[in-house]
C-alpha cells in the first residue's frame, strides 16, 4: 500500500505544477487587464502600477516568479482590487465559510444519498423503491439555482422559521437552507449509483451462496454486499466534494454567506486577475488531493488494483 501512495504522489505533484503553470498562462493570454477602465489611465500611472506588481518584465520572469511564490511560498500575490489585501488573506476569510457549509452538504448528500441508494436496491420493485427513486428524481431536477430562492420563499417568508441570508459565524440557522441547496442534486446523483451498483452486487453468485447459507440479510448487506458497491459510488464522491466546496458561487449569492463563491464571481467582474488563479488553483489542488484519497480508497477497498 504504501509504493502505491507513493506512486500516486509522484502523479500528483507534477500535475499541481502544470495546473499552476497553465493557469498562468491562460490568464496572461486573456484580453485586457486588472488596470484597464472605461477612462485610460495616463501612461506614467500606468507604467508606475506595472512596476508595482511586477507586470513590466517578460512573460517567462513573471511566470517564474509566480510559480516560486505559490509553489515553494504558498504565496499568491496581492489583490489588484481589494487595496491592502493579499490573494491569501481574501482565500482565508471566504474558504473556511465555503468549507463549512461544503463539508455539511458533503455529509448530507452521502448519508441520505446512500441511504435512499440502499433501500430501493434492497427492496427492488417495492413501494419504498419508488419512493427512494421518485425523491431522488425529484432532487435531481432541482438544482441550487432552483433550490435556493424556493429555501428563501417558503422558510423565510412565508414560515418565518429560518433567516434568508447572512453567515453570523455559521450558526445552524443560517446553515441549513444552503447546506439544502447544495446537497439535493449530489444526492440524487449518489441514490442512482448506489442503487444501481447495489442491485449488481445483490445478483452476484458469492451473494446469493450467502443467503443459501442461511446468513441474515443484514449481515449479507453490510459485512459482503456493501464493501463492493461502493467501489463506483467512491469514484464519484471525490470530485463531488469538491464541487460542493468550490461549486458554492450560487449559494454565496443566495443567501450571503460571505464564501469563496463572491470573491470568486467580483474579481472576474472586475478582472482581478490574481485572486481568479488564487481561487482557480487552489480548486485544483483540492481536485488532485480528493482523487489521491478516492485512488487511495479504492486500493483499501479492492487489492486487485493495486496490481
Amino acid at each position: 500500500m504504501l509504493s502505491f501512495i507513493i506512486r500516486r504522489l509522484a502523479v500528483a505533484i507534477p500535475t499541481l505544477l502544470f495546473l499552476v503553470v497553465l493557469s498562468y498562462l491562460i490568464m496572461y493570454a486573456a484580453p485586457g487587464g486588472p488596470f484597464d477602465m472605461e477612462r485610460p489611465l495616463p501612461p506614467a500611472i500606468m507604467a508606475n502600477l506595472e512596476a508595482k506588481y511586477g507586470l513590466d518584465k517578460p512573460l517567462v520572469v513573471q511566470m517564474f516568479n509566480y510559480v516560486w511564490n505559490v509553489v515553494v511560498h504558498f504565496d499568491f500575490g496581492p489583490s489588484f482590487i481589494y487595496k491592502d489585501q493579499t490573494v491569501n488573506d481574501i482565500i482565508a476569510q471566504g474558504f473556511p465559510v465555503t468549507l463549512t457549509y461544503g463539508f455539511w452538504s458533503f455529509v448530507v448528500a452521502t448519508v441520505v444519498g446512500m441511504s435512499l441508494g440502499i433501500m430501493a436496491a434492497v427492496y427492488h420493485n417495492s413501494w419504498l423503491d419508488y419512493l427512494a427513486v421518485g425523491i431522488s428524481v425529484g432532487a435531481q431536477v432541482l438544482p441550487n439555482f432552483v433550490m435556493a430562492p424556493i429555501l428563501v420563499l417558503v422558510f423565510t417568508l412565508w414560515l418565518g422559521w429560518l433567516p434568508g441570508g447572512g453567515w453570523q459565524g455559521g450558526q445552524w440557522q443560517y446553515i441549513v437552507m444552503p447546506v439544502i441547496a447544495l446537497s439535493t442534486s449530489f444526492m440524487a446523483s449518489i441514490a442512482r449509483l448506489t442503487r444501481s451498483s447495489m442491485l449488481e452486487v445483490l445478483n452476484a453468485n458469492y451473494i446469493r451462496t450467502a443467503r443459501a447459507k442461511g446468513l441474515p440479510m443484514r449481515r449479507v448487506i453490510f459485512r459482503h454486499a456493501l464493501k463492493p458497491a461502493l467501489l463506483p459510488v467512491i469514484s464519484y464522491l471525490g470530485p463531488a466534494f469538491v464541487g460542493m466546496i468550490t461549486g458554492s458561487v450560487v449559494i454565496d449569492m443566495y443567501f450571503s454567506t460571505g464564501g469563496i463563491g463572491v470573491f470568486f464571481v467580483n474579481s472576474a467582474l472586475n478582472r482581478d486577475y490574481s485572486v481568479i488563479m488564487g481561487i482557480t488553483i487552489l480548486t485544483g489542488a483540492l481536485t488532485v488531493l480528493f482523487n489521491l484519497v478516492v485512488d487511495i480508497l479504492y486500493a483499501w477497498i479492492d487489492p486487485k488494483i493495486r496490481y
